[in-house]
């Protein structure tokens, strides 16, 4: 961890207060308002929240303190797991989890992310490595805990950029967004077999309080993310860009196209080809 989530405490205080200020904020809604669209193509902002909501973690969690992180019943073993059919999985749960729960949807949250929150309070400094089940594979609870900040503020953006045209993302989400982007990045790219024999990396310089460099590599395989050290780079990059750290993680999670980013000035192009870098977005699959 980088920055302002040096600590695991820090990192839980953050997701408290994200979680509080987008309570606070749904608390807020109009009727009308819980079934605008939101960011997430097919979901309404209700469908959103009930995705939050659909899974049951402080269950994973316990588990994973008692050093058990196989499938619970009902759920696929890692080694089954398909990005595709996880997609349409979490799709279809959250709507149907926004439809049964109805006026509870909100209340349901709340308790969920309250038991999530004092669960990692409890985690004793030795079991911050211990496993949790997950479906495309186990996550230590470390990483559990940066990966829900990152869920949670995302969705957030999801909701409340639809609403309040000056919405942005904080520091500390920015943070553990650019620290899960390699997961988005796997969700959001298929293999592509036609770069069986020359994979693609783009590159992103990000700029301000997570300054770092990152590259995005798109192959036959699964996309991959590997960070590079700004004064020795490994590898040269077909199309690099400038920008920072929120407009990254809003064009690799797929919510910005490198278009409309380009053309607004939140991302430059310092090296590489324009057409190069318009294509970007063309691969981009979502998940």
């Amino acid at each position: 961890m980088k920055g302002i989530m040096a600590t695991t405490s820090d990192r839980i205080d953050l997701l408290e207060r994200e979680a509080q200020q987008l309570l606070s904020f749904l608390h807020g809604l109009s009727l009308e308002e819980w079934q605008a669209a939101s960011a997430c193509a097919g979901w309404t902002i209700a469908d959103v929240v009930g995705h939050l909501t659909s899974v049951d973690l402080a269950n994973r969690m316990l588990r994973g303190l008692d050093g058990d992180h196989s499938p619970p019943e009902g759920s696929p073993a890692p080694e089954q797991h398909d990005e595709s059919a996880f997609a349409q999985s979490i799709y279809q749960r959250a709507i149907d989890a926004s439809s049964r729960l109805g006026d509870g949807l909100l209340d349901d949250f709340a308790q969920r992310i309250d038991e999530a929150i004092a669960l990692f309070r409890q985690v004793p400094s030795d079991r911050w490595h211990n496993l949790v089940y997950w479906p495309p594979g186990p996550l230590t609870m470390d990483t559990l805990l940066t990966q829900r900040i990152a869920e949670l503020t995302m969705h957030a953006w999801d909701i409340r950029s639809r609403l309040e045209s000056d919405y942005h993302l904080s520091d500390g989400s920015v943070a553990a967004l650019l620290d899960t982007v390699g997961r988005a990045a796997r969700r959001a790219f298929r293999p592509d077999p036609s770069l069986r024999d020359h994979p693609f990396r783009y590159r992103f310089q990000i700029t301000g309080p997570e300054a770092r460099v990152i590259d995005l590599v798109l192959s036959d395989a699964m996309a991959e993310i590997a960070e590079q050290s700004p004064s020795v780079l490994s590898e040269p990059a077909h199309v690099t860009f400038e920008c920072g750290g929120e407009t990254c993680v809003l064009v690799v999670y797929g919510r910005l196209t490198p278009n409309d980013a380009l053309t607004d000035g939140r991302l430059r192009v310092v090296d590489g080809e324009v057409v190069l870098a318009a294509a970007f977005g063309d691969r981009f699959v979502g998940g």
